[in-house]
């Protein structure tokens, strides 16, 4: 994949538990084991630095750029190249916490693994959502009410030392008392008005965890989003609901495939974009079939 290839790595040093000197050098000494012909290496200091430098990659001559990071950094990219309109190849070496999309196309967590596998890896089209509401690409899932408050309240440093166990913390200090907004749905142009506390919607989250099947049965080769929403406010009803959002074979009655929605709350709800909070309601987003192109692993496969 990468032999005689030009190659942008954008890095995030502050994802995860590996940072700064060490994580450059074991990247770039790959790569370059890897015949890269062009090698460009950069360090943000914000996500912004990851949308400009993944957007001018193309025209700088770029053929593939490698997102090292958190999903964080992977959606920054991944907006960057879409913002461009470019059809630059993206490759993942994860970093973070929650590595989700690695996780999907079968990208070891490891660094020099991932780096390997994504040398005998392969290019897959993917789905991703569109959401002008908040200028922005999401590639994994996104959200208002519940799964906000839970990214906004898992604390970096319990995740560097915890993992998704942080996660797990700040969704029982969320899950009580949970209060019904009066919301406004719009989805593939048909409205509901409503009470509910979360809108979630799902654009990859089909992967094993441990060996196990986890998250609603949602493909980013489909076409379509998931969208699921929580209207029990009781904390037993809410675990439930939660539940069967999360279960393979649950989830499937409870879930809505959509092409198009829009949200609107009152009070406003808190959203979130691939576990980064970005704002607060209206929420507007669209899916675009087949938008990048990402490297997966060798036996990656197309649902």
């Amino acid at each position: 994949m990468f032999t005689g290839q030009t190659v942008r790595v954008i890095l995030n040093p502050t994802s995860g538990t590996e940072r700064g000197r060490h994580v450059t050098d074991v990247i770039s000494h790959e790569l370059r084991l890897a015949g890269v012909s062009d090698l460009d290496v950069r360090t943000t200091r914000s996500g912004s630095d990851a949308v400009r430098w993944a957007g001018e990659a193309a025209a700088d001559g770029f053929g593939i750029v490698i997102a090292a990071g958190g999903d964080g950094t992977v959606t920054a990219v991944a907006h960057g190249v879409r913002k461009a309109g470019a059809d630059t190849l993206i490759g993942i070496v994860p970093l973070g916490t929650g590595n989700g999309l690695a996780r999907i196309l079968q990208v070891p967590l490891d660094t020099v693994a991932a780096l390997r596998a994504l040398q005998q890896g392969k290019a897959v089209p993917l789905d991703v959502l569109d959401v002008p509401s908040h200028e922005a690409t999401s590639l994994l899932f996104l959200g208002a009410g519940l799964d906000a408050e839970i990214n906004r309240d898992a604390d970096p440093e319990d995740k560097a030392r915890l993992g998704f166990l942080a996660y797990v913390q700040a969704t029982f200090s969320n899950l009580t008392d949970r209060r019904n907004h009066d919301i406004t749905l719009l989805l593939d142009g048909s409205e509901t008005s409503l009470q509910a506390h979360t809108v979630s919607v799902f654009n990859a989250t089909h992967l094993k965890l441990l060996g196990a099947q986890v998250g609603p049965d949602a493909h980013p080769h489909d076409g379509v989003a998931e969208v699921a929403v929580l209207t029990s406010q009781g904390l037993l009803q809410t675990v439930g609901q939660v539940l069967r959002v999360v279960d393979r074979n649950a989830s499937r009655p409870v879930l809505r495939k959509i092409r198009e929605l829009q949200l609107q709350a009152e009070p406003p709800m808190l959203v979130h974009i691939d576990g980064d909070v970005v704002g607060e309601t209206p929420l507007a987003l669209r899916v675009v079939p087949a938008a990048l192109r990402f490297i997966a692993g060798r036996d990656y496969r197309l649902p």
